[in-house]
């Protein structure tokens, strides 16, 4: 057997360096990193729709299937000259950083740029998952070519040529899609170069460069370690399906104990084909130092359309005087409906005023805001104001909150120049980064005690497969939320407009029929 020229280290140990060093710019949102990553996007194009089909048809050569397939195809080849161990590799390569790139992208859970995008998105931002598949499979080409065909050495050249240019143009075709940060593309490039050339110079070590005494020996040599291979591989499967089974069971023994249907009609929702649909969320205030009595200090009407590929957060004043459905044309405070007959009688009223349908309803216990908060890790913010609550300084800015501080932070507003809008406008946000937290892949490992804290704390009419749905059928919609606070004006009843003395708001006819017309639209409703 040949001894191949040993593959130099270093390149692979650097890029490592540089792809860890950009992760952490990434995660830790740094202001200046984040400027100069989308400066590209200030610049402003109109794109033209033919090369826009073009580029996006270009683009899905790089996805998993194409180019598996050629991985499949360039092994088969490998495998016909008696390079069993070198065709595993080709095709391993690709399943890996794939996999490496999917564990990644929900990890960061970075979104994508916040610009008009000329292409379908999926998942996460980063990194990359076109430039990485395109990278991984281009480096294996070469490190293969160069292995077998080292003595063709233009016919070599020209190959490394074309596949460099190729992966070029990938990249650059994901920012003119915009579609992606430039370092999503660069983190893409800098994660498939680590692993492909680790791997083969540990394969050169273990295999290429090894010398065998009969061929005989090399022959079992390579069965075993193709066996060794599928054993680990199956080892991994089978670890994964237990643990698998093990999330599966403690996630629906926390559904089971959420699962709170109402006695009432809704509108039926076709998840599985991904109809609009609306939710009614509440935040409840049980807390028994203020002495509270389970009235509704939240109160959102979210609806996730996956076809405008937009969720939407609309809160409505705790205080706004409405007609209380059950209570015989009763008009009050909306959030008092909560009091006189629970989620039903709200939920019911709501529907009432806005005139759209709710079709599910997710309840919190706000003080199990802060649990949750914890369980995630804490959450980003950023305050518009300095101020203090319960002992706590929340100077201006962005700032990492936990628990505790979170839900001060949601619950102030008395030093808040907007009152309860203010206090609103800070609970949107921190419901917003909430989610976006318990949709990225960092909370998987946290997993039991976030279903501890949820299953103590929510309440909901969804049962686990109608929650799965959600998430799997609406995560682009998921991805892109936008939120909005129903505006009124404040007055004090005089025993005829509310009783005498009590402070509401008095939403105008004109802010109703903007609510309600975007609703409906985002239900698709006439």
């Amino acid at each position: 057997m040949h001894t191949f020229k040993e593959k130099k280290l270093t390149p692979a140990i650097l890029s490592a360096i540089l792809f860890s060093v950009l992760t952490f710019l990434v995660v830790q949102n740094v202001t200046w990193f984040n400027q100069l990553d989308s400066a590209i996007y200030q610049f402003n194009w109109k794109p033209n729709d033919l090369i826009t089909s073009i580029v996006n048809l270009f683009a899905k050569t790089a996805t998993i299937v194409p180019i598996f397939i050629v991985s499949l195809i360039v092994s088969f080849v490998l495998w016909r000259k008696k390079q069993k161990l070198l065709a595993f590799w080709m095709s391993s390569n690709v399943l890996v950083v794939s996999a490496l790139g999917f564990i990644l992208k929900h990890a960061v859970a970075r979104t994508r740029p916040n610009v008009e995008h000329l292409a379908e998105r999926t998942s996460y931002s980063f990194p990359s998952g076109h430039s990485l598949l395109a990278m991984c499979l281009a480096c294996s080409i070469i490190l293969m070519a160069q292995t077998i065909y080292k003595k063709q050495t233009k016919k070599y050249n020209t190959l490394k040529t074309l596949l460099i240019v190729y992966v070029v143009l990938i990249g650059v075709s994901r920012i003119y899609l915009r579609v992606h940060y430039p370092s999503d593309i660069i983190g893409g490039f800098l994660l498939s170069f680590s692993w492909v050339n680790l791997s083969y110079i540990c394969l050169q070590k273990v295999y290429l460069n090894r010398k065998f005494s009969t061929s005989e020996d090399k022959k079992k040599f390579v069965q075993r370690t193709i066996l060794s291979a599928l054993t680990l591989l199956l080892f991994v499967v089978t670890g994964a399906s237990f643990y698998g089974a093990t999330v599966f069971k403690n996630v629906q023994k926390t559904a089971d104990k959420m699962y709170q249907p109402l006695n009432r009609k809704t509108t039926p929702v076709e998840l599985n084909n991904s109809e609009p649909v609306s939710f009614l969320l509440l935040g409840i205030a049980n807390d028994s130092k203020r002495k509270t009595d389970l009235r509704a200090n939240t109160i959102m009407v979210v609806t996730v359309n996956n076809q405008l590929k937009e969720t939407t957060i609309t809160s409505i004043p705790r205080d706004a005087y409405v007609e209380i459905v059950g209570k015989d044309g009763a008009y009050d405070k909306i959030n008092h409906a909560h009091s006189f007959g629970g989620d039903e009688m709200m939920i019911d009223t709501v529907e009432h005023y806005l005139g759209i349908p709710i079709n599910h309803y997710f309840v919190i216990n706000m003080d199990g805001l802060a649990a949750l908060s914890d369980a995630v890790g804490g959450v980003t913010v950023n305050n518009d104001f300095e101020f203090d609550a319960e002992g706590i300084h929340y100077p201006k800015g962005e700032q990492h909150l936990g628990g505790w501080e979170t839900l001060q932070y949601a619950r102030m507003r008395y030093e808040d120049p907007l009152g309860d809008y203010g206090r609103q406008k800070r609970q949107r946000e921190v419901t917003i980064q909430l989610t976006k937290e318990l949709m990225s892949m960092k909370s998987v490992f946290r997993y039991q005690e976030l279903l501890d804290v949820i299953g103590e704390n929510g309440q909901t009419d969804m049962a686990l497969d109608q929650m799965m749905l959600l998430m799997k059928n609406y995560q682009k919609a998921l991805e892109n939320i936008e939120s909005y606070q129903m505006q009124g004006e404040g007055f004090t009843g005089d025993g005829y407009t509310g009783e005498e003395g009590i402070s509401y708001q008095s939403i105008s006819e004109e802010e109703k029929e903007k609510v309600t017309t975007e609703l409906k639209k985002q239900l698709n409703l006439e």
